[in-house]
């Protein structure tokens, strides 16, 4: 009984430490299923934990306390639940593609208001940084004034950041990084600035109205 206590905790503050430094830096353990392992680990100890320290006042209490997180993300719409599954299953993940040994990327959705979007991950060891995020409302955005939706889902793109079949690197500098959407017909060529993050081509134009 204490190995299980014990190795609950040990979960309990890595994920902790794990989502502090997502939520502050974007920064998290190497690989897209490191933190989805991580979290499903918890919970199958927390509900071991309960199960065997159910005489326990604080088992219940740790039992209610879930049981309310749940039911507390189904109310609004179930939007903060179906968040939850998307980001912590493979539901939310569309591709995950290695594009150098510094960096890779990946197309994922964790929102029903919002279309997937693409992510770029620095490769740092043990550990990576999200250090780019590209969504279709930027994309939409790039060469207007004035967007007409007031959400992402609303936008209808010719082609959706999700509908790509592939991500390519095409070059890589030492200020910026591009990567081709590719579709198996015209694709779509994205320039980032790696220094401030900001989208400053597409298909080697730059902003018109910027």
């Amino acid at each position: 009984m204490k190995i299980v206590f014990y190795i609950f905790l040990l979960l309990s503050i890595l994920l902790l430490a794990d989502c502090l430094a997502y939520y502050n830096y974007e920064i998290s353990v190497a690989g897209y299923y490191s933190d989805v392992i991580l979290f499903w680990l918890w919970l199958v100890t927390s509900l071991a934990v309960i199960v065997l320290f159910w005489k326990k006042i604080l088992a219940k209490v740790f039992l209610g306390i879930i049981v309310l997180a749940l039911i507390l993300s189904i109310l609004p719409m179930a939007l903060p639940f179906y968040t939850f599954m998307l980001s912590m299953t493979s539901a939310g993940l569309k591709i995950d593609k290695e594009l150098s040994d510094g960096y890779r990327a990946r197309i994922v959705g964790y929102s029903v208001m919002a279309h997937p979007w693409l992510e770029v991950i620095e490769k740092k060891g043990l550990l990576e940084r999200k250090v780019i995020e590209c969504t279709e409302m930027q994309l939409e955005a790039f060469n207007k004034d004035r967007i007409d939706v007031k959400y992402d889902a609303q936008l209808r793109p010719a082609l959706r950041i999700s509908e790509a079949k592939d991500l390519l690197l095409e070059k890589e500098t030492d200020s910026t990084i591009s990567i081709v959407l590719f579709y198996g017909r015209p694709n779509k060529t994205l320039t980032f600035n790696k220094i401030n993050n900001r989208l400053i081509k597409i298909n080697g134009k730059e902003a018109i109205n910027k």
